[in-house]
């Protein structure tokens, strides 16, 4: 008796730390964000009270401003999951199939890029794409334009572009990790059975890495599209996202139950997100790896 009880406590103690994690970072946040939204902002900032209501809410979809930044963030966070993922599988189908003897550098190299700060990725961007930066000086001293080219920095390209090069290391890793159990014997069979290298890619390589590959764009989309200091900035006036909205609304104007209800309603558009992307694998029977969140 003793012996299972052990053998019963011992899964629940190694849960417990993630268990309580869990709850006290995403639960209490959750329920916390639930409660303000359905609160009245009072008449002092940073204020909140009774009675219970949907005017937040009601606030976040009459807005016309919301709605153009809702729009900003579909359009940004597309892009930037679109991009990234396209440029991460040839860079990940090179690394597990034609890198050599060059992979375990490149991967070194890859993973040290991750470790590089945020900010100072974003500042870089800022200083490339300004016009004094690196790009606008090469383009007038090499005589390709007669002065520099405004449109490069505080927009949603600039934005676009930052978020890509910050995400990118992560999708490679990711990507590569799924064309792991894709030995080069499948693409060799492929091959001895008259597949081009075309088909090859369609008939084997995407649909056993369409899962991952859908993994990787919701988690660059939700990352991207929730981005509030990418946009601050690089983003100027047209490239402002929802993320800066609800940022403001907590920290500077203090409508706290329009920042929670704007906050609530872009995760369940990105969880609406998610099961359209399930949905569509299933649909098209691309489940040979499993989808994961």
């Amino acid at each position: 008796m003793e012996q299972r009880q052990g053998h019963r406590l011992g899964p629940l103690a190694l849960t417990l730390p993630a268990v309580l994690g869990l709850a006290l970072l995403f639960v209490a946040p959750f329920v916390t964000f639930s409660i303000y939204s359905f609160l009245t902002a009072g008449i002092l900032p940073f204020s909140v009270g009774g009675p219970l209501t949907f005017d937040a809410y009601r606030s976040v979809v009459e807005s016309e401003v919301n709605r153009a930044l809702a729009l900003n963030s579909l359009w940004t966070g597309l892009f930037a999951a679109a991009t990234t993922v396209v440029v991460s599988l040839p860079v990940a189908y090179w690394l597990r199939y034609a890198a050599g003897s060059r992979r375990n550098l490149v991967l070194l190299l890859i993973t040290a890029t991750i470790f590089a700060s945020y900010l100072v990725r974003i500042y870089a961007w800022r200083s490339m794409l300004g016009q004094n930066g690196v790009i606008n000086s090469a383009l007038v001293s090499l005589g390709v334009v007669d002065e520099p080219l405004a449109f490069l920095l505080f927009n949603r390209f600039a934005v676009t572009v930052a978020l890509v090069h910050i995400f990118l290391p992560y999708v490679v890793l990711l990507l590569y990790a799924a064309l792991l159990p894709i030995g080069p014997n499948m693409l060799e069979a492929a091959q001895d059975l008259g597949a081009g290298v075309v088909r090859r890619w369609t008939r084997v390589v995407l649909p056993l890495v369409a899962a991952p590959a859908g993994t990787a764009f919701v988690f660059v989309f939700i990352l991207a599209a929730a981005d509030y200091v990418t946009p601050q900035f690089l983003g100027g006036t047209s490239g402002v996202m929802l993320g800066v909205r609800i940022q403001e609304s907590f920290l500077k104007s203090g409508d706290w139950p329009f920042g929670a209800a704007s906050a609530l309603s872009m995760l369940l558009a990105f969880l609406a997100l998610y099961g359209l992307v399930v949905l569509a694998l299933r649909l098209t029977g691309l489940r040979s790896i499993r989808f994961a969140s």
